[in-house]
């Protein structure tokens, strides 16, 4: 958990988790029962959290039959920076600034799946990177230099192309910038 980072700041366990599971992946929306079973929470502190995340602004819920579903408010105006903040404190960002400078024009996107990409903390990091003829060679070396760093395990993978990959769950994180 990152809560050696983000312990002090946010001293409750469960909003914690909450905000993991919906600024690190801002597409993703969850129910109250779902969410107490994915975070292994009692469903009454999972309640009074998405409560107060409701309250302060940060999430926004819509009835969907008899469940009240929970969702990332965007507009909020500290919506972006929780996500940023999060993606430091799993080491996303890390992993992109450390192996996007060096790996070169051929890379075409970064992709995180797994646990992380669903909003679960996880002590690995599950990436696929799109590209063409990339070096796998280089890339085992790059990642074993990352993992200390963001104290980690990697999974990563390579792709030629983004079909591969369950847009659905998969979080992207970087893609290369259109040529003009």
């Amino acid at each position: 958990m990152p809560s050696n980072l983000l312990g002090p700041l946010i001293t409750s366990k469960t909003r914690l988790k909450l905000l993991l599971r919906f600024f690190l992946n801002q597409n993703l929306s969850g129910y109250l029962q779902g969410l107490s079973k994915e975070l292994d929470e009692n469903t009454n502190s999972v309640r009074v959290e998405l409560n107060r995340l409701e309250e302060a602004g940060l999430l926004s819920a819509e009835e969907q039959g008899r469940r009240k579903v929970y969702s990332v408010n965007t507009s909020h105006p500290l919506s972006s920076d929780l996500s940023n903040m999060l993606r430091k404190v799993t080491g996303i960002d890390q992993l992109v600034d450390r192996v996007v400078s060096r790996i070169g024009p051929t890379l075409k996107q970064v992709w995180i799946t797994g646990a992380l990409a669903m909003g679960i903390y996880s002590d690995e990091l599950e990436v696929t990177l799109v590209g063409e003829a990339l070096d796998t060679d280089y890339l085992s070396a790059l990642m074993d230099k990352v993992e200390p760093l963001i104290e980690k395990t990697i999974i990563w993978q390579v792709c030629s192309s983004d079909t591969e990959i369950d847009t659905e769950t998969a979080l992207l994180v970087w893609e290369k910038a259109e040529e003009q």
